[in-house]
């Protein structure tokens, strides 16, 4: 039998639907959860269960390019971009060309939710109760945004697409979905997947090598040897951890993303290509694009301190040159350093003699001072005492 796909990509329902599935700017589905983008895993899963052919329609902004070209499309799983409501219109279209092409069935699903369906039993009870189309559901009955489509039911699909699959033509027995379930509407839900990955309650695994129990680390991940992870924690590809930084309780690292010297990330996930400043605890957030959004507090706030939270060049090219530059910029102040350090070995070594003898300092009277108001306390108020934050 021959079984093909349709995912959409957007497709929400309103502005402010369509402004809560994204981070950014950038659309969930295009985000790394432990490795992975999650369009990508969609599309392995629906490669295991034997769908032969799998067309992506989406309608997110053109600044999430980069991490949709970065994701490995197949020939055979042509990447469509669509605006507004062109994208149920190219949906219909693509149906109509695989009915065309001897298609038997199309599985059309929306990511919006994460869903891991059992394709051969969701398809099994489409062909048991002769529907046109089947529409699966959770538990409490509520639309998946996933669907079995006949490809002789052309009238049926048309109106499916066209009511942006919120009413069917015809009704029929629904599937009830018994696998994992993530709507996917928040960073909140990002998280959540994620953090579900690392305790197995999905299919979601890390993409890396796991380095020690609970531990899993990226391709080109670097850890510097003073920094400290906690199980169980992902640090994705050629990410970076620098010295003294503590990545703890279930936290993500996602790839290329860089967590400066000291900086405590706890119960969060940091977001591709994003940088985190040296010396901060980011705490139960995710983090990326410039934004911050606490997951208790549900607040979401824009930081435009590149000191604080930045971006990692998206690109090879312009990796390498920041990488360059700051080498450029380090090695003259370590020949500097190396000069001074010689320099006042040299200086050490051929101390002239005191021009008064050391007897006769030694015996120099001490002229007392009386402490009055400031000077009295236990620091004088000419000393000033520093304590950095974490240096005990």
């Amino acid at each position: 039998m021959d079984v093909r796909a349709i995912v959409l990509i957007g497709g929400a329902k309103g502005d402010a639907a369509r402004a809560q599935e994204s981070i950014g700017g950038m659309a969930l589905a295009y985000l790394d959860v432990l490795g992975l983008p999650v369009v990508e895993r969609v599309q392995r899963r629906l490669q295991s269960f034997g769908v032969s052919c799998i067309t992506f329609i989406s309608d997110a902004p053109c600044d999430g390019g980069p991490f949709a070209h970065a994701i490995d499309f197949a020939p055979s799983m042509p990447h469509l971009h669509a605006e507004a409501e062109q994208l149920w219109q190219v949906a219909e279209e693509t149906f109509i060309k695989y009915a065309e092409d001897g298609a038997d069935l199309v599985v059309a699903l929306r990511i919006g939710p994460y869903v891991e369906a059992d394709y051969e039993a969701l398809v099994q009870h489409h062909l048991d109760h002769h529907c046109a189309v089947t529409m699966a559901v959770d538990g409490e009955s509520q639309p998946l945004d996933l669907f079995v489509l006949s490809a002789s039911a052309r009238a049926d699909a048309a109106a499916l697409f066209r009511n942006r699959m919120e009413r069917m033509r015809r009704e029929c027995a629904p599937f009830y979905v018994k696998g994992y379930l993530n709507r996917l509407e928040t960073s909140a839900d990002l998280r959540r997947m994620a953090v579900d990955g690392l305790l197995a309650k999905n299919a979601v695994r890390p993409e890396g090598a796991e380095i020690k129990p609970g531990i899993w680390s990226g391709a080109g991940a670097r850890i510097h040897r003073k920094a400290r992870v906690i199980a169980p924690a992902f640090i994705g590809a050629h990410a970076k951890v620098r010295a003294s930084a503590l990545i703890t309780r279930g936290s993500v690292i996602e790839h290329h993303a860089d967590v400066d010297c000291g900086t405590v990330v706890e119960n969060s996930s940091v977001l591709p290509f994003t940088r985190i400043g040296a010396g901060l605890d980011v705490m139960h957030s995710v983090v990326g694009f410039h934004r911050l959004a606490h997951l208790r507090q549900s607040v979401e706030v824009e930081i435009a301190d590149e000191k604080l939270v930045g971006m990692v060049p998206l690109t090879p090219l312009s990796r390498l040159a920041g990488s360059t530059a700051a080498l450029f910029a380090f090695l003259p102040i370590q020949i500097y350093r190396s000069l001074v350090a010689s320099s006042q070995r040299t200086s050490a070594a051929k101390c002239p003699e005191s021009p008064e003898p050391i007897q006769a300092v030694l015996e120099a009277p001490v002229v007392e001072v009386p402490a009055t108001g400031a000077e009295a306390s236990e620091f004088p108020s000419h000393l000033a005492v520093a304590r950095r934050y974490g240096d005990e």
